[in-house]
C-alpha cells in the first residue's frame, strides 16, 4: 500500500493532514466530509502511526493503484481476472521477523483504530482481510470483517455465511487460524472483496492482476500466506466456542446495523515496522459502496452478457449505496429485452431493489440522462416490472430480519419498430467560433 501512497502523492491525489487529530470521531468525520479525497493523516493522537482513508474511493483511484489500462473499466479487469487466475510459483517465502520493527505480543491499542460514528459499540478495525487456509489445502481464503475491539488482544468479528464460516463449519467450529492483513497492495485488496467460488484463493486472482509479482511470506505463528508488503500483520485464532455481542456498528446504508452474537478472534502477535500506515475504510462511505457494489456488478454483467447483444454501461449508483439500485444501458435486438436485462438483474443480484432499464443512447452514469429517459420513453402501464416477497439483503433496513423485500424496475427503453424521430433529443451544431467563446467562458 505505501507504494501505491507515495504515487497519489507524487501525482498530488494525496491530501496530507499534518495536524494531530484523535481516533475517537475526528479522522472518521473529516474522511465522511471529503469522500473523494484520499487522505493521510499523519499524526493521530493514540498512536505513533500515521493512518490513510478513502484511498479507493473512487474507481479512478483503485485504477491507479492496479495500473489499468486506458479505456478499460474496473469491473472487467476483475472479471478477466477471476476468470484467469494465476498461481503463486514456488507459493511463500519464509517469514522474516528482520523485515518488522516491531514483532510482538498484541497490544491493539497501540494501532490507531478508529471509532467511526457517534452510537458505534467502540473502536472497528474496517479494511483488515482476514486469511484463513482451505482446511486440507495450502490454499487461503481471503475476506473482509469488520471488527470490533473488545481488550488489547480480543475482537468481535461479524462473520457472515460465506466463506471464512464454512471453514470454521468444516473444522468442526473449533479455533481456526488466521492472519489479518492491514495494508495490502491494492491488488489484494481488491482481490479480497471479490465474492468467487468456495477453494479459489484470492492471492491466485491478485496475482494474475498484478502481472504474476505478488510477493508473500509465510506468517510466524500459523502458516499462512501474508503479502509480503502488507503494513500491519495481526496473527491468532477465529474461536466460534467464545461468542461476544458485536455492534451496534453503521453499515453500507450509512444506518446501524443489528447487534449480534459474533465469534471472537484472539491475537497472539502483531508484525509492523515504524513507518507503517494503518488503512482505514469509512462504513458508508463511497469507497465502501465502490468494494461492495462490485461483486454485484460483476454478477450482473456475467448474466447480462449472456442475453443482450451489447450493453453500454452498468451503473449500481452511488444513491443507492452502490448496491440497492441499478441502472443498464442496453441496445435491443427484441422488444421484450428491457424487461429481460430488468428480471435478470434482479435475478443474479440480491440486493438489489430498483433496475431502471434504458436505451444505448443514454448514458447510465448521467443520472439527468436516466431522467430524461423516464420522462419521455416511461410509461407505467406497459414498463413497469414488481416483483414481492423476494430475497433482499439484511443492510437494508427497510426489508426487517427477514430480509424479505419488493423489487421494481422501469423499463424506460424504447420500441423497436416505429417512429423514432420524436424520441430523439435535438442538437445544435457547433462552429470552432462558438466552441471558442465556451471554451473562454468555462
Amino acid at each position: 500500500m505505501k507504494d501505491f501512497l507515495r504515487e497519489l502523492d507524487q501525482k498530488g491525489k494525496l491530501k496530507r493532514v499534518s495536524k494531530e487529530l484523535s481516533t475517537d470521531l475526528e479522522i472518521s468525520s473529516v474522511l465522511f466530509a471529503l469522500q473523494d479525497q484520499a487522505m493521510l493523516f499523519e499524526r493521530v493522537s493514540e498512536s505513533h502511526l500515521s493512518a490513510a482513508g478513502n484511498i479507493y474511493a473512487t474507481p479512478e483511484l483503485m485504477k491507479l493503484g492496479l495500473d489499468i489500462p486506458q479505456g478499460q473499466e474496473l469491473a472487467e479487469f476483475a472479471g478477466n481476472s477471476i476468470a484467469a487466475p494465476a498461481s503463486i510459483k514456488g507459493h511463500v517465502s519464509s517469514f522474516d521477523n528482520s523485515a518488522w520493527d516491531y514483532n510482538v505480543q498484541a497490544d491493539l491499542k497501540e494501532l490507531p483504530i478508529l471509532k467511526h460514528y457517534d452510537k458505534e459499540a467502540g473502536n472497528y478495525i474496517t479494511a483488515g482481510i482476514v486469511a484463513a487456509k482451505f482446511p486440507g489445502t495450502d490454499l487461503e481464503n481471503l475476506s473482509f470483517h469488520r471488527m470490533l475491539v473488545l481488550s488489547k488482544n480480543k475482537l468481535a468479528a461479524r462473520i457472515v455465511p460465506r466463506h471464512l464460516d464454512q471453514i470454521a463449519r468444516e473444522m468442526d467450529r473449533q479455533k481456526v487460524p488466521v492472519s489479518i492483513v492491514i495494508g495490502p497492495p491494492p491488488a489484494v485488496f481488491l482481490a479480497a472483496s471479490l465474492q468467487t467460488e468456495y477453494g479459489l484463493s484470492e492471492y491466485k486472482i491478485a496475482n494474475k492482476m498484478m502481472d504474476q509479482k505478488l510477493e508473500l511470506n509465510t506468517s510466524e505463528l500459523n502458516d499462512i500466506a501474508v503479502p509480503t508488503d502488507s503494513e500491519i500483520v495481526l496473527e491468532g485464532y477465529l474461536d466460534y466456542q467464545e461468542l461476544t455481542k458485536e455492534g451496534p456498528f453503521v453499515d453500507l446504508t450509512g444506518t446501524y446495523d443489528d447487534i449480534r452474537e459474533q465469534p471472537v478472534i484472539t491475537i497472539q502477535r502483531m508484525h509492523y515496522r515504524k513507518d507503517s500506515v494503518y488503512q482505514i475504510v469509512l462504513a458508508g462511505s463511497k469507497e465502501h459502496a465502490l468494494f461492495m457494489g462490485l461483486p454485484q456488478e460483476l454478477k450482473i454483467r456475467n448474466v447480462l452478457s449472456r442475453s443482450i447483444p451489447k450493453i453500454r454501461g452498468i451503473n449500481l449508483t452511488p444513491s443507492g449505496n452502490g448496491y440497492f439500485h441499478c441502472v443498464v444501458s442496453i441496445e435491443k435486438a427484441n422488444d421484450g429485452d428491457g424487461k429481460t436485462a430488468i428480471m435478470n438483474c434482479l435475478a443474479s443480484s440480491h440486493p438489489l431493489k430498483l433496475v431502471i432499464a434504458v436505451d444505448i443512447d443514454v448514458d447510465p452514469f448521467n443520472l439527468s440522462d436516466v431522467e430524461w429517459a423516464l420522462a419521455t420513453r416511461f410509461q407505467a402501464d406497459r414498463g413497469l416490472v414488481q416483483v414481492n416477497g423476494a430475497r433482499g439483503s439484511s443492510l437494508d433496513p427497510s426489508s426487517g430480519k427477514s430480509a424479505v423485500t419488493s423489487k421494481l424496475g422501469l423499463d424506460a427503453t424504447l420500441p423497436l419498430k416505429g417512429d423514432k424521430s420524436k424520441f430523439e433529443r435535438a442538437k445544435i451544431t457547433l462552429s470552432p467560433v462558438a466552441a471558442s467563446v465556451i471554451s473562454a467562458a468555462s
